[in-house]
């Protein structure tokens, strides 16, 4: 059975079901206290109410196939609609990449993620709007419209995921993916007050997704709990033999009694603002609460020199740049008019620097290698906030340091969920716990504890709410 979304009317809301986390929503359909077609009805007419506001949704599934006798069965996700950055490969729908050359370009067949959640019982609302070419973390974007922050309509939602980011927040799906470069859905999860998880690098295979840097890319995930991103976690991640970067990984399960987090004791020094500083210190007493011990560092001290955050972050740029100028090579060479003034001008960069650059951009980046093998010499898990400043407006300058403290985690390949802090300001941000690879199950219970003992329920933004009262 099919939804003719056309006859879906606002007045059907039940925006408490709706801003529910994932497992809740299973659970709905799983105990009869609504339908999996329902429930799609509500979300489509959500998704039409706001989604002209934030444009976090660039291209919606005319209807869904909600009755499929898989998804009533016992299968983990029960026909609950999961929405997809338009960089990774859904059947059905154009992936784009935010790019106008490939506006109109049509996978063949799923991602393997995509395969992996559609044999769950997920069912595809929609493509999500993102940064162009996942080249940047404020979601502007010149072919496809800009995305905005549901907490503040002329604020960023973040990038390169901010569709994602934003349609979880708005609550216009329950679980969204993205792709994590250089902080890519950390930093739009701390923007708009969500979580955001991203895997050891190898655990979730990148097959049929366009390429930012092969080397630092990650899909993950973004929901509005911390057990939510443990669910995508398990369904997701996976051996992919024909990835060639995919690997089998044996996960350590169980935390140390007494865990051990690292602290930066100079954040102040990295650019962190003070206000976002304020609300760490806060919620970190909640981590002591929970028989958790801080130890104070300095971040950016390493045995073998100087971990320079300027010198990580133009080692990460140059090497997006030159895999993006392989990725994209005949559309660079033959529709080149059709790159943004923006995408075009960090492109040519690439034409400025040797192979030797590329190079050593590679070492520089493989600093973050040694020194994080050295931190966890010393604790278990790092902790520390996402991103060092809450979103800003999107007439306003990036800040050069926006992905600093998430882009280690890619540079060394560690596994990294954000939370949203709890915090007195009307715009969220977010703390981010990293840990050794293969640590993924203890670093995501960590956030789980954190968030039950934390008593952090998700708030609609008012926004949402006022759309929905008048419409009604």
């Amino acid at each position: 059975m099919t939804i003719d979304f056309n006859l879906v009317g606002t007045r059907m809301i039940d925006i408490k079901r709706l801003s529910s986390d994932l497992s809740a929503q299973i659970a709905g359909i799983k105990s009869g206290q609504i339908s999996a077609t329902d429930l799609a009805k509500q979300q489509m007419a959500l998704i039409q109410l706001v989604n002209d506001k934030l444009n976090a949704f660039i291209s919606i599934a005319p209807d869904f196939d909600v009755t499929a006798s898989k998804i009533y069965s016992t299968s983990p996700l029960a026909g609950i609609s999961v929405a997809v950055k338009d960089n990774i490969d859904v059947f059905g729908f154009n992936t784009t990449a935010g790019l106008e050359i490939l506006r109109h370009n049509q996978p063949q067949q799923d991602a393997f993620v995509i395969e992996k959640l559609r044999n769950a019982g997920a069912v595809f609302s929609g493509k999500l709007n993102m940064h162009e070419g996942a080249l940047g973390a404020s979601n502007h974007n010149a072919h496809f419209g800009n995305c905005y922050n549901p907490n503040d309509l002329t604020a960023t939602p973040g990038g390169s995921s901010g569709g994602s980011s934003a349609a979880v927040a708005a609550c216009l799906t329950p679980l969204a993916l993205g792709t994590d470069t250089m902080g890519s859905v950390r930093i739009p999860a701390s923007y708009c007050g969500v979580f955001g998880f991203k895997a050891t690098r190898g655990a979730i295979s990148n097959s049929g997704s366009v390429a930012c840097s092969r080397m630092m890319d990650n899909i993950g995930s973004i929901a509005r709990s911390a057990r939510d991103l443990s669910l995508a976690f398990e369904l997701m991640q996976g051996f992919d033999i024909d990835n060639a970067e995919s690997k089998s990984l044996d996960y350590q399960d169980q935390l140390p009694a007494n865990p051990v987090l690292l602290v930066p004791d100079n954040l102040l020094e990295l650019g962190v603002e003070a206000d976002v500083i304020t609300d760490f210190e806060h919620n970190i007493k909640i981590f002591e609460q929970m028989g958790c011990s801080i130890k104070r560092f300095s971040f950016g001290g390493s045995v073998n020199g100087q971990y320079d955050f300027g010198a990580a972050r133009r080692a990460g740029l140059i090497i997006c740049e030159a895999e993006m100028r392989v990725e994209h090579g005949y559309a660079w060479q033959n529709q080149i008019e059709n790159f943004s003034p923006y995408l075009k001008s960090l492109l040519s960069y690439i034409d400025q620097k040797s192979p030797m650059d590329v190079i050593k951009s590679q070492r520089d980046l493989e600093k973050a290698v040694v020194l994080a093998r050295h931190l966890f010499t010393q604790g278990d898990f790092l902790l520390m906030p996402t991103a060092p400043q809450r979103a800003f407006k999107m007439n306003e300058p990036v800040p050069a340091n926006q992905a600093d403290l998430t882009s280690f985690a890619n540079h060394a390949g560690l596994c990294a969920v954000s939370i949203p802090m709890i915090t007195e300001h009307t715009m969220p941000a977010g703390m981010q716990i990293m840990g050794a690879p293969n640590t993924d199950r203890q670093v995501l219970s960590l956030a789980e504890q954190w968030q039950q003992l934390s008593g952090f329920e998700y708030q609609v933004p008012a926004i949402v709410q006022q759309l929905i009262q008048e419409s009604n």
